[in-house]
């Protein structure tokens, strides 16, 4: 983030310090026009899961073989999942399955941004993006869950250049809304972490690690015999190369669940196939370079023991949008550091599902921290879906979250713009979604202060101008407004200070003292947050500092807006004498002062 000293000099040369999103392209997360708020059919497609062993279905890469894809055009490859043979079984994809499950890897051969989408054969590109990589050679995973096209097959469209593994690790089928005992998904009543390495040493390469769920199974969290289990799983402090994920008792299958970049942090949400051995019931975690990991477990599949029912099947839909932070829709800004963003879903299944899959997507974000979701005003436990190092990226991961009969909603720890993508349901109970444990949204505090560089505009005046800290003449004698060194930062609470020449530099304030009652003025952020203060009254004070300072802070407790220059004042010398507020005397000054109106998030517009 910027220095949020009050004295952190930065320049500033347009009101908003506007940037693309994504460096270098305009990209499906940054670009893509609103999607209907639904494409669910009318009769649900009740399905459920079918867990299989890691298997490569398409690699790209020249050098690994180049298969398992026909390509369609420049940009579009299609993928056959159905019928396709399945690591260690006989059996190959179900010709009805209705969905897939696969990790999907993007490598970027394009020295611009780009992006991969994975949407069903036989309908247009919805405008949705699953993973987004930046400069050439960077490589990003997500897990992709999509329904299943024409022929049983599914379309990934790369924006640029790039090279594209699939890796599938499930199919849902379709079940005709019959009760059935495996492949129906439960939610546990809260989030489990499985795993936390940082609290050893940090494992090195080629390293196993062993993800043991045997403890929830012996409380009765999980099921002895459940096929899979949703996880995040997040490594930090990671040398780069990538984590598989694969059940015990079983072999490393040669597939990837997780690229990370050296020293990141990076998650994935993904659907793991468990395995037996020896009595222990979870999956391993391959590190080919070394990190640490963090697993989160937030359901799991279950088995042929279970009772039969349809709760917990699954409806794949195409995927709609259901929140964009970006466009403002509805007042649904952008998130700020422990904001909240909700969104309900739509009528057709709003009463039917206990959980959604779907794609979270992040961009413009704040700073480092996380983003976790949940059921709309449900109680928030410290789990994250999604991680982010640092300020101005752009990221998505899969997930599968919770829902209430508020809806679904976003935390966000460092703040950022937050797209939804919603691609399926899971059917809740006769009683319908979880009701909400609170009465009342979670509140959001006021944004964190703003650092200087700031543009002030004064309509009254036609006046456009940086406001820059540091040594005062460098600044002023070049036509912009001093931030006075001490007083206040925009979004802090108190007084702000600023000033600028009257009749030198240009004259930026020559004509302050036609400023009027109900005259506002605007200060913009480098964040994109607009401050509106609007004129409160003015004094004239001799050009003593203190004097000076302590006219500024008229209001007790509340953040106000000083402007002050040069004017006539008491010198009888001037020939202006006794106008005391026209132009302009060095030995007094003019401070207009305003009072703070209202804040808002100002939507870029490129």
């Amino acid at each position: 983030m910027a220095d949020q000293s009050a004295d952190g000099r930065g320049a500033l040369t347009t009101p908003l310090g506007r940037r693309t999103f994504i460096a270098g392209a305009t990209g499906a997360v940054a670009g893509a026009a609103l999607l209907p708020r639904t494409s669910a059919a009318a009769t649900p497609d009740f399905s459920s899961f079918q867990v299989v062993t890691p298997t490569r279905l398409v690699d790209t890469r020249p050098q690994m073989g180049d298969f398992g894809y026909t390509r369609v055009d420049s940009k579009v490859i299609r993928v056959q999942v159905t019928g396709r043979d399945i690591t260690g079984s006989d059996d190959p994809v179900p010709a009805d399955a209705s969905a897939a499950v696969f990790t999907l890897v993007g490598i970027n051969r394009s020295a611009a941004g780009n992006y991969l989408s994975a949407y069903p054969t036989g309908t247009a590109w919805p405008g949705t993006a699953n993973l987004n990589m930046s400069g050439n050679g960077d490589v990003s995973p997500n897990l992709v869950t999509v329904k299943l096209g024409t022929g049983g097959a599914v379309d990934v469209l790369s924006n640029q250049n790039s090279d594209i593994v699939l890796d599938l690790v499930g199919v849902y089928v379709p079940t005709g809304g019959d009760p059935v005992r495996a492949g129906r998904y439960k939610l546990l009543p809260t989030p489990k972490r499985a795993l936390d390495t940082r609290n050893t040493s940090k494992p090195g390469a080629d390293a196993v690690v062993r993800v043991d769920l045997s403890s929830l199974r012996d409380q009765g969290i999980i099921d002895a015999d459940a096929q899979a289990v949703s996880a995040n799983i997040t490594a930090t402090q990671a040398n780069r190369g990538f984590i598989a994920a694969y059940p015990f008792g079983t072999e490393n299958p040669g597939t990837s669940t997780l690229n990370v970049a050296q020293d990141a942090t990076r998650g994935i949400g993904t659907m793991v196939k468990l395995g037996v051995e020896n009595g222990r019931l979870g999956f391993n975690l391959y590190l080919q370079s070394g990190a640490h990991v963090i697993v989160d477990v937030a359901g799991f599949m279950t088995g042929e023991s279970a009772s039969r029912s349809t709760t917990g099947q699954f409806v794949p839909i195409e995927p709609a949008r259901l929140l964009d932070t970006r466009r403002g829709d509805g007042g649904k800004k952008r998130l700020w550091p422990k904001w909240t963003r909700a969104f309900t879903l739509p009528a057709e299944y709003a009463s039917q599902a206990s959980a959604i899959a779907m794609n979270l997507a992040v961009t413009r974000t704040m700073g480092r921290g996380y983003f976790t979701l949940l059921g709309a005003q449900m109680r928030r436990e410290e789990v994250s879906n999604l991680n982010v190092t640092g300020p101005n990226q752009t990221l998505s991961n899969h997930a599968i979250t919770a829902v209430s009969t508020k809806g679904v909603e976003c935390y966000s720890s460092a703040g950022g713009d937050v797209i939804c993508d919603v691609v399926g349901w899971y059917k809740a109970t006769s009683a319908g979604p979880s009701q909400p444990d609170l009465d009342f949204p979670p509140a959001d505090p006021d944004p964190p202060a703003a650092p200087t560089p700031y543009y002030i505009n004064v309509p009254r005046l036609n006046l456009g101008r940086n406001v820059l800290s540091g040594e005062s003449e460098p600044v002023v004698d070049t036509g912009h407004f001093w931030h006075w060194t001490g007083t206040g930062l925009v979004g802090q609470g108190h007084a702000i200070a600023t000033f600028a020449h009257r009749t030198e530099a240009q004259g930026p304030l020559r004509q302050i003292h036609t400023m009027v009652p109900g005259d506002q003025v605007a200060l913009f952020t480098g964040d994109q947050r607009k401050y509106t203060y609007e004129y409160f009254d003015r004094v004239v004070t001799s050009k003593d500092p203190d004097e000076i300072l302590a006219s500024t802070q008229f209001r007790n407790n509340e953040e106000t807006l000083a402007i002050v220059a040069c004017t006539v004042g008491f010198d009888a010398s001037k020939s202006a004498y006794p106008d005391k507020w026209a132009p302009t005397s060095l030995e007094w000054r003019i401070i207009v002062r305003l009072r703070y109106v209202r804040w808002e998030d100002v939507i870029p517009t490129t």
